[in-house]
């Protein structure tokens, strides 16, 4: 019976990227349980059938730090070639960023300009993204490197879907909400769009955020610090001190 059940695995992994966010997760934690569905999995990213980007934080880190030492290092090499030399020169690139004195004030205005279609602080706009409001036990470093390379570990209740209905039409957005006869995607400025599993010919995970890459094309080295600064320090705006501060990494 388990050789059965084992060889269903292969084709699970095949689905993969046209799975929901709930049914994906349940996937990568059975089949990071046996080291012989992890080599199936890593079999899968090296063949460009699942990309790295698409296993979260939680299951990238079980992986890379698998107790079996080949399964381990082939995903840290994996995992390694899956960041872009552009991506990784860019967050080079944006380190002085983390030692500039920054303005809390002045990074509000960056953040509404560049991030508030997707993401919510304070009064400032929407939730279509992670939360990042309470953001003070994450280091400014990392928060960098989620801004600049926002596809290297993916929430799997974030990731972008692309559908294509029955009647051909297209659309993007990450899962919302799912039963059993219909999926809601949201999309930026919190639009939602529900669609019956009937009308729905495709639907599958494009491997990246809904965050965009390429924000520093808008967002100069000292903007970039004033909005770390307010990510971090939003809440000291009512008057109280900081307003301003030299981000630490």
């Amino acid at each position: 019976a388990r050789t059965s059940v084992e060889a269903k695995w292969p084709e699970l992994l095949g689905n993969f990227r046209s799975e929901s966010p709930a049914v994906r997760t349940a996937l990568l934690n059975a089949v990071l349980a046996r080291a012989n569905r992890t080599q199936l999995l890593l079999d899968e990213i090296e063949a460009g059938h699942i990309k790295p980007s698409e296993l979260d934080r939680v299951h990238s880190t079980r992986l890379l730090s698998h107790p079996d030492t080949k399964l381990r290092q082939t995903a840290a090499r994996l995992f390694a070639d899956a960041i872009p030399a552009d991506r990784q020169q860019v967050l080079a690139d944006y380190q002085i960023a983390l030692s500039m004195p920054a303005d809390t004030l002045r990074g509000r205005a960056v953040f509404q300009k560049n991030c508030a279609t997707c993401h919510r602080i304070g009064d400032v706009g929407v939730n279509v993204a992670p939360d990042i409001s309470d953001s003070r036990t994450k280091q400014p470093s990392q928060l960098l490197a989620d801004i600049l390379q926002p596809n290297r570990a993916i929430d799997n209740n974030y990731v972008n879907y692309v559908v294509v209905t029955e009647d051909g039409q297209s659309l993007s957005g990450i899962v919302a909400a799912e039963t059993a006869t219909s999926v809601t995607f949201r999309q930026p400025e919190n639009k939602t769009v529900t669609l019956l599993r009937t009308d729905i010919a495709e639907m599958r995970s494009t491997g990246q955020s809904l965050m965009p890459e390429g924000l520093e094309r808008n967002i100069s080295l000292a903007e970039m610090a004033d909005l770390l600064s307010f990510i971090k320090n939003w809440r000291y705006l009512d008057g109280h001190p900081p307003l301003g501060n030299v981000p630490t990494n």
